[in-house]
């Protein structure tokens, strides 16, 4: 029930957005100052300040929420490979570089050299396999690193060097998923972690035991050390202060600093936990270096002094996906596509853009101009339709027998709460009692695994690649309503395989059409990225992956410390 972690989307992404700065010329350093450090020409110092609401799970072998990956463990954890922020290319992280095995099925990861954890450990091989051994055994409900391992068969470090894995099945983008997601935490951390839940007498769990796994997926506000330029962790204790921030404290002996110089600048990362009404008005003090909202327009015409201090970003990156309505597939009458299409005729996708003119309407699980959306038909909103639809099915509201739906949501956000205004009104004059029941995150999570609900608003994440698997596929890890249409798996199996790209995206466009003629979710819109970055950030563009803050520093007169 982890991987339903990714709803976080609805309550983050909108209030979050997903960074990458990127390094840009023409800015002098400014003026010195004492005790200031130059490294690689750029000033040292300043603590990044950004907001979110507060990640359910740091866990970097459980997360699923984009907040604990983009503000936390992106700068705490490395996997083997990464992208480039500016263009996008895949790069060595932890695998200084890899090799695809001649036969498609297997790839060689080369390690990096000195590579250190933030507590002064080096990296080992035992390390490295840790998360495969979790996996395998198949006890603890795995995150974002599942997304890669799910395609292992086997893995194994040859001379200390070299990490060989061999893939399940052909996948043609396989060495890249394993390589993103394979994040590689410290084994003896959470050995210790596991020793010290255990009862009075209890014996050491092994590994691949089922009790390590429940003693390790109780630990979701700790991190363990990271090789990462960024540690939780200042003098051996935890900065994490629940409902408050997280403040991350600079790991030194960090390779990235060392293979990438002028890299990874400031003193400390922190993060204020805050709802969007909480991160406006840290935003209107002064207190952040970056602000990310749906209505940055209104902000900057009625405050004057964020237009001094702030540029305004809008931009897309590929991880960027789309809102939409899941609906319980498991439960009557939602397992009859005639119900989801006709429910899918009450959401008024132009509506949506009008209010936030950055957003597209959505028609398919890709992005709006994507080749895989070839083919795939308009939705439309038409209420008296949907009010027709639903009557030939027999839901008669003047005979006492309307349709009912339960809608969980997350609060807290302006387009959330602009889509559930637009559906209540619509279904409202379809004659459709709607139930909206916004939720907290904690009781959102709570509701969600009951699975007491018929349709879920939720904001999706694509994968860099773009296969839409995980969500239209019968085991798919974000089909969180239980769909299963035989062509449909079909279709996103044979897409996966396909090595041609062009081939892959008939197949994906064949699929789309499939799903929307079904109706598993109705789709709402695509967002982008909606940034107000403050002025004292130097190397601040937003590259293919959005904005980060890998390259950016802040002149030593314009430094803040905490």
């Amino acid at each position: 029930m982890r991987a339903l972690l990714v709803l976080l989307l609805v309550a983050v992404l909108i209030a979050l957005g997903v960074f990458a700065l990127t390094r840009t010329g023409g800015d002098a350093a400014g003026p010195s100052r004492p005790d200031g450090r130059v490294l690689a020409g750029v000033p040292q110092g300043h603590v990044y300040t950004s907001a979110a609401e507060e990640p359910a799970d740091v866990n970097p072998l459980t997360f699923r929420g984009p907040a604990a990956q983009n503000l936390v463990l992106r700068v705490t954890h490395d996997a083997l490979l990464d992208h480039d922020v500016r263009d996008g290319s895949v790069r060595g992280a932890l695998a200084a570089s890899y090799r695809v095995h001649d036969d498609g099925m297997g790839c060689d990861y080369l390690l990096r050299d000195g590579v250190t954890f933030s507590d002064g450990a080096a990296l080992t091989a035992a390390d490295v396999l840790f998360p495969w051994l979790l996996f395998r055994a198949g006890h603890l409900p795995m995150g974002r690193v599942a997304d890669g391992l799910q395609h292992v068969a086997s893995a194994d470090v040859v001379d200390g060097e070299r990490l060989v894995v061999r893939f399940r099945e052909r996948h043609y983008a396989a060495p890249t998923l394993v390589g993103e997601s394979w994040i590689v935490p410290r084994r003896a951390w959470f050995e210790a972690q596991v020793r010290a839940r255990l009862d009075d007498g209890e014996a050491m769990p092994d590994v691949a035991s089922r009790r390590f796994a429940e003693l390790v997926g109780q630990l979701d506000r700790e991190t363990g050390p990271g090789t990462g330029p960024y540690t939780m962790y200042a003098d051996g204790s935890s900065q994490w202060h629940r409902r408050r921030h997280v403040q991350l404290a600079r790991h030194e002996a960090s390779w990235r600093r060392r293979a990438r110089p002028g890299s990874w600048n400031f003193a400390a990362m922190r993060v204020l936990f805050r709802d969007q009404g909480g991160a406006r008005h840290a935003l209107l003090r002064g207190e952040l270096d970056w602000y990310s909202g749906q209505d940055l327009d209104g902000l900057l015409a009625a405050h004057d002094q964020l237009a001094a201090d702030y540029v305004r970003h809008v931009y897309d990156y590929p991880q960027l996906g789309v809102y939409r309505i899941v609906w319980n597939c498991r439960e009557a009458p939602f397992d009859d596509a005639r119900v989801r299409r006709a429910l899918g005729m009450l959401v008024d996708r132009d509506a949506v853009v009008r209010r936030f003119p950055t957003m597209t309407a959505a028609r398919s699980h890709a992005k709006p101009h994507a080749a895989a959306s070839d083919g795939v038909p308009t939705p439309r909103f038409d209420v008296a339709a949907a009010r027709a639809a639903l009557r030939e099915l027999g839901y008669h509201p003047e005979n006492g027998a309307p349709l009912r739906v339960r809608l969980l949501a997350l609060s807290g956000t302006d387009a959330l709460a602009a889509i559930v205004a637009l559906l209540r009104d619509a279904t409202r004059q379809a004659g459709v009692e709607l139930d909206v029941r916004e939720r907290a995150l904690a009781p959102f999570l709570a509701e969600l695994k009951q699975g007491d609900w018929h349709g879920i608003l939720v904001l999706e994440s694509f994968l860099p690649s773009g296969d839409p698997h995980r969500f239209l596929h019968s085991q798919g890890t974000n089909n969180h309503g239980g769909f299963a249409d035989a062509r449909c798996d079909e279709l996103a199996a044979a897409a996966r395989v396909e090595l041609d790209e062009a081939a892959r995206d008939r197949l994906w466009s064949a699929l789309h059409q499939r799903a929307a003629a079904l109706e598993p979710a109705t789709l709402v819109a695509h967002p982008r990225a909606t940034v107000l970055l403050h002025r004292r950030l130097r190397g601040c563009e937003p590259g293919r992956f959005g904005i980060r803050p890998e390259w950016a520093w802040v002149p030593f007169a314009l430094q803040q410390d905490g």
